[in-house]
This record gives structure tokens, C-alpha cells and sequence, in this order.
């Protein structure tokens, strides 16, 4: 199969910044200078419920992008099964589960951190879980907070009939950059955005499962809000009834493109060499 691989280099400009009334925790675990992170943003065509074969192609784009310097490869949400009605079965407890002990297992080998959407049961409970592994296991999981309503349920869409909300956005640490994260509709809450903002984070991750992703100026405007970069994450192929375009895209910390990947549902590689600002 080809892949499209695209490499962009943005130069980041160091500037000085003034940091007033940071929280001890937070200016101990933060970044205090600037640098260039290189990730790659991937899109694919997932299947639904199939867990093995959609593995086994991550596994594929994880050790190309890494062939090509990223220290961090990102997925979608829901990478693992897409939506599915059967959650009984193909739910995944975090982080014992199969799919994230594998990729764990890879993230170790090839010393990188991978990121990957999947639908994560506890107990009784079901989420929708975006993941995040490094070389020393797992970094951390984010549960989405606001679950998409769809009556017609087309797709097994109505997230709300199936899944229960996570606490909403939360400040972690990956590869020594100060991060938070939500998926899909969480990013059209307002409150959301307001919660992130309010980390301080150094940057965002976006996953998405979307037919198509809005005009780059109303994502860019989430990033400039919060003030800081954000990495949008969508999927390619057919979810199950619906045509996935893609259009990955990095944006950096003023809510401006700096790079993204094509918008017409072709798999595509985005490797991005990212400026990280200093801790705010």
C-alpha cells in the first residue's frame, strides 16, 4: 500500500516569557524553554471491529513515521474499533487490555510515544478513551466529557446510549512538555475550551472521528484561545456508513496552520516538526 508521507519543518523563535503566579507543582513539572518536537499526525481507514487488522496497520504507520524521526505519533479517536454496538466485547480495559499492552510493547522498542483512540470499559462503565504510551509505559488516558446525541443512531453514533462521560480535560506531562487533551466533541463545549485554557498547557491534543473536519480558522481559534499548539487528529475510509475525509493538521500556539495533511480521504503520514513553547 502507499503511503503519503509529508515532512514540514517550522522554525520556532525563542522569546521571553514573563510566567506570573504558576502554581509550584505545575513550574516544577514544566518545560522552561522552547523547542521543536517532531510528530507525526496519521490518517487511515480503520475498520470497524476489527481490532487485529487495525493493529496490525497501526503498527505499519507507527514504524514508518519513527523511520522518519517522529518522537510521537498520534492517531483518532477510536482508532482501535471505530464505533461499535458491542462494547461487551470489544471494550478494553486501560492499560491491561491487548491492544494497549502491544502497543506499549512497540512504543518501548522503537523508544517513541504513540497515542490511539479506543473504547475503554471499567467495571460497568464504558468510555471513550484516547490513550497515550512512551518508552516506560503508559502517560496517560483521557476520557471524552461531552458525548456526541445522534437519535437516528446511524453509524452507532449516539455516544450518549452507550458510553458514560469522563471529568473533562486534565494537565499531564509528555516528554517533558506540559499537555491536556479532548476529542471530537468536546472541542465544541465551551466549557471545555475554558477548562483547557486554564491548565496552561504547552500543547493540545485534538483527536477526531468526523466526516470532515471545519474550515482551518475554527480550530485555529481554539488553539490561539487556550494559547497553545494544537495537534487534530481525523480519520480516513468508510465509518461504517459514513466517508471519512481526514485533514489532519498541526496548528501552532496563534491559532495559524503549520502543516496539514490532505483533505480528499487518502491515508497520509503528516510528519511536523512542531515549536513548543516555554512554560506560561
Amino acid at each position: 500500500m502507499t503511503v503519503a508521507i509529508r515532512t514540514c519543518v517550522w522554525a520556532a523563535v525563542a522569546g521571553l516569557v514573563l510566567v506570573c503566579s504558576m502554581p509550584k507543582a505545575w513550574a516544577a513539572e514544566a518545560g522552561s524553554t522552547a523547542r521543536t518536537w517532531r510528530v507525526a499526525l496519521v490518517q487511515f481507514d480503520a475498520v470497524p471491529e476489527q481490532s487485529e487488522r487495525n493493529l496490525n496497520e497501526m503498527e505499519r504507520l507507527v514504524r514508518q513515521a519513527v523511520g522518519q524521526g517522529a518522537r510521537l505519533v498520534m492517531f483518532h479517536e477510536g482508532t482501535l474499533t471505530d464505533y461499535t454496538p458491542r462494547l461487551n466485547e470489544l471494550a478494553e480495559r486501560v492499560p491491561d487490555g491487548p491492544a494497549c499492552q502491544r502497543v506499549a510493547a512497540l512504543a518501548k522498542q522503537l523508544g517513541c510515544f504513540i497515542s490511539f483512540g479506543l473504547s475503554e470499559r471499567e467495571g460497568d462503565r464504558f468510555y471513550i478513551t484516547q490513550v497515550f504510551f512512551g518508552p516506560e509505559g503508559m502517560v496517560q488516558r483521557y476520557r471524552k466529557a461531552w458525548l456526541w446525541r445522534e437519535e437516528k443512531d446511524q453509524g452507532y453514533r449516539n455516544e450518549q446510549a452507550r458510553y458514560d462521560p469522563g471529568p473533562g480535560p486534565e494537565r499531564f506531562t509528555i516528554d517533558g512538555i506540559v499537555a491536556t487533551c479532548f476529542i471530537c466533541a468536546d472541542g465544541e463545549a465551551p466549557r471545555c475550551i475554558q477548562r483547557a485554557k486554564a491548565l496552561r498547557p504547552q500543547l493540545v491534543f485534538f483527536p477526531n472521528n468526523r466526516g470532515g473536519l471545519p474550515d482551518f480558522p475554527v480550530f485555529g481559534a481554539r488553539a490561539k484561545e487556550i494559547g497553545a499548539p494544537m495537534l487534530v487528529t481525523n480519520r480516513v475510509g468508510k465509518s461504517w456508513i459514513h466517508p471519512c475525509n481526514g485533514g489532519c493538521v498541526a496548528f501552532d500556539a496563534q491559532g495559524n496552520v503549520v502543516a496539514k495533511a490532505n483533505r480528499q480521504g487518502r491515508e497520509e503520514i503528516l510528519v511536523v516538526d512542531l515549536p513548543i513553547p516555554a512554560a506560561r
